[in-house]
């Protein structure tokens, strides 16, 4: 009962946010993703699993009107054909009795319910975004603590062991197995650490702006310090090596003051400090191991895909990866085909259409100019291009990219905005002889920081 409540009330409150907003409805559905972990945990029943769904669907009933609106401009117009074209391949999948429905609806979940994210961020503008960090900045502080609790007091006072907990209590290879991997508030330590990383470029690019408050700069700067943290304390080796890409382009960039950059490789250093006296937080070192890391490599990237592929041109139907199907629904799917490799797992719920679906969908993502002159974003959008490019490559090492809770929501957001940018416009402050055309862009490796 209390399960149906908590879904109630999720749906409830997206649902008023949404209509107030759409970034109060967006900040209202990350709160949820941000604390689903932990209520799924402590609330056992069937409908905990659906809390997360429910704010999704109340933020969808209250933005319907405005992603049924023409597009804007073409871009958007695009973005809209290929959300379009990736959400109705599995429903048309859904139709095909090959596996219970249930199944197929689990199926459908992690192949198209968190799409519409997409058009969300193209529809986030400046003023927008900014809010939107310092949102995320205190759900960031409020996830610290929590994981800062749990590091020194034990998950046992958060995290019942039942089976909704079994990834998290198996997950004690930290310092010689003797201590756990951190979740904070979410499913797993991989869905905190992931959630962390996706919102450095969103943080650091608003902590960049010119506007900001001095405030509003420390609060930004110091949730990025703990975002870091919190990406050790997970002890997540694959978002640490996506985190080390995403924090060499910031601090390589041409686009921070040099005051700003001082103050960004002081508080790296900091963090650097914190970590070597801990061991606890030097799982990352196994990365060194480079013929473990191979080998794991290898497992994921290899030969099987192909012969899934001549097996299964068409998939085994909605559902058939078995990512992600919830405890009380195993019984219902027995056929599991193993596999550590998210286009893998695409291929066996999509089949090869859905594979070159989304391939083409990526290659277009990260082919549109995204860097606009004088956009005061340019940076954070250049960070978003980094982050969501290392993450689809590290789908073809690992599962849970399109279903990870809140992370996954925040990965198509980003990737939506990269793709097709609200503003576009450049700086109107120019002479008008020397103004460039509105909208004027240029490839993001070819971005000069000067301009």
């Amino acid at each position: 009962m209390l399960a149906v409540i908590l879904c109630i009330v999720a749906v409830s409150v997206t649902f008023v946010a949404g209509r107030h907003s759409l970034l109060a409805g967006v900040l209202a559905v990350l709160a949820t993703g941000y604390s689903y972990g932990i209520l799924r945990a402590n609330v056992l029943d069937t409908f905990s699993h659906f809390i997360f769904d429910a704010a999704v669907v109340g933020l969808y009933a209250a933005q319907l009107q405005n992603f049924m609106n023409p597009a804007r401009n073409a871009l958007f117009r695009q973005l809209k054909r290929w959300v379009g074209v990736l959400m109705l391949w599995p429903m048309v999948l859904f139709l095909i009795p090959v596996h219970d429905p249930l199944i197929r609806l689990v199926g459908l979940r992690g192949s198209a319910f968190l799409l519409p994210f997409l058009l969300i961020g193209a529809l986030l503008g400046r003023e927008e975004l900014n809010r939107l960090a310092l949102g995320v900045a205190v759900l960031n502080f409020l996830a610290f603590i929590l994981a800062g609790v749990e590091f020194f007091v034990g998950l046992e006072p958060f995290f019942p062991q039942n089976a909704l907990t079994q990834l998290i209590y198996g997950s004690n290879d930290i310092a010689n197995f003797t201590a756990y991997r951190i979740p904070s508030s979410f499913i797993g330590a991989h869905a905190y650490a992931g959630t962390m990383v996706m919102t450095i470029p969103l943080l650091l690019g608003a902590c960049a702006q010119k506007r900001q408050h001095l405030w509003q700069r420390y609060f930004l700067f110091s949730a990025l310090f703990v975002s870091i943290l919190g990406v050790f304390l997970s002890g997540s080796r694959s978002h640490f090596g996506v985190m080390v890409v995403v924090l060499l382009v910031s601090t390589f960039s041409g686009h921070l003051k040099l005051s700003t950059r001082m103050a960004w490789l002081v508080a790296l250093c900091a963090i650097g400090l914190i970590v070597a006296s801990q061991e606890r937080l030097q799982r990352f070192t196994q990365l060194s191991d480079t013929e473990s890391v191979t080998q794991r490599i290898a497992t994921s990237v290899n030969g099987t895909m192909l012969e899934l592929a001549g097996k299964y041109p068409l998939g085994k139907g909605l559902g058939g990866g078995g990512s992600s199907i919830p405890y009380f629904l195993q019984d219902l799917f027995q056929d599991s085909t193993p596999i550590e490799n998210e286009y893998g797992r695409i291929l066996l719920d999509l089949g090869i259409p859905g594979v070159c679906l989304w391939a083409g969908f990526i290659v277009w993502v990260f082919t549109r100019p995204i860097a606009y002159r004088k956009d005061p974003w340019s940076f954070g959008r250049r960070l978003a291009w980094f982050t969501a490019g290392s993450y689809f490559a590290t789908g073809l090492i690992g599962i849970g990219l399109l279903t990870s809770i809140p992370q996954t929501c925040l990965l198509l957001l980003t990737t939506g905005w990269i793709a097709a940018p609200r503003d576009r416009q450049t700086s109107a402050c120019q002479a008008p002889e020397t103004q460039p055309q509105s909208g004027t862009a240029i490839p993001v490796w070819q971005y000069d920081q000067r301009l």
